[in-house]
């Protein structure tokens, strides 16, 4: 199953544009959450997960034409059912990647410990999808949606940025986003865990814009784009290696298991080399990310 396609259009306007983003990953939220809360399969949580995240991205995408006060309340709501989601996301992607195999006792054991807090995580799905302030959010947000309610209280000049059109509004957005980006990354290899982390941040910012705005450029998006997944990718391979760290701290608390904790040590040993590799892959899958050719038009292709 796929997420739902934008399916934005060079005519439309910036106010249609929004809309039509809210509205297609608020419907993908509703299709997988059902995934979610049977468990049966890892990419109900994960995809309901991304498209609550897609919305809050869109959110920060079209700021400069929509008031953050106008989304405030309405954000921070969506960032508490996405956050409701991560334990089960991460436990899932722990679970997949370090205990798929059947392995020895120590991983038999730490695989029984996984599974019973993935468990408990997945109770904490259940009860967000079933529960009153989930169905609340999504109700009003959809009204939210429909009646367009960020025109409200605007002035003329804010409403004018509403009728313009979509796509040099995107292209302004894009350029913006990857400038902060190449920014963020400067002398990439010196920078440390937490300003890699920030730059993965921004990384998605930018793919989720590059999603949502991908029909106004055709196929010159898929090159670009995927300079930047490659890029991503590795900014999250090293972030999942600090939330494997914290997550094995906690599934052995109160666990006072030496050969346990001795195979947990080995496992982030393992990852840490993997970490090591992977940060001499980064300079270049920069260096290709900031030469690659943008798909929208700069201020130079404008001037000649």
């Amino acid at each position: 199953m796929q997420t739902k396609s934008t399916g934005i259009e060079g005519g439309l306007t910036v106010e249609e544009a929004f809309a039509l983003i809210l509205q297609n990953n608020l419907e993908s939220v509703q299709v997988w959450a059902p995934i979610a809360l049977r468990g049966e399969d890892i990419e109900g949580v994960h995809q309901m997960r991304v498209c609550l995240r897609r919305i809050r991205s869109a959110l920060t995408v079209f700021r400069s034409a929509i008031r953050k006060k106008t989304t405030k309340s309405l954000s921070n709501e969506i960032r508490w059912a996405a956050k409701a989601l991560d334990r089960a996301r991460d436990l899932d992607v722990y679970i997949t990647e370090n205990l798929a195999s059947k392995g020895n006792g120590q991983q038999k054991r730490l695989r029984k410990i996984a599974e019973k807090h993935r468990q408990e995580a997945y109770e904490q799905v259940e009860e967000l999808i079933k529960g009153r302030r989930y169905a609340t959010l999504c109700k009003e947000f959809n009204d939210w949606i429909e009646a367009r309610k960020w025109c409200e209280n605007i002035s003329a000049d804010q409403q004018g940025r509403f009728q313009e059109n979509i796509t040099p509004f995107a292209s302004r957005v894009l350029e913006e986003h990857r400038s902060l980006i190449l920014e963020y990354g400067k002398e990439i290899d010196q920078l440390d865990n937490e300003t890699l982390h920030k730059l993965r941040i921004e990384c998605k910012k930018l793919r989720y814009a590059t999603e949502f705005f991908k029909p106004l450029y055709g196929g010159k998006m898929k090159s670009f784009t995927g300079h930047l997944k490659n890029l991503q990718d590795l900014l999250g391979l090293i972030h999942d290696t600090a939330v494997m760290t914290g997550l094995q701290k906690d599934l052995l608390k109160n666990k006072k298991n030496k050969k346990l904790s001795s195979f947990t040590h080995k496992l982030e040993r393992q990852r840490q080399k993997e970490v090591q590799k992977i940060l001499k892959m980064v300079s270049n899958r920069w260096q290709a990310f900031s030469e690659a050719e943008r798909p929208w038009p700069t201020i130079a292709d404008a001037a000649a």
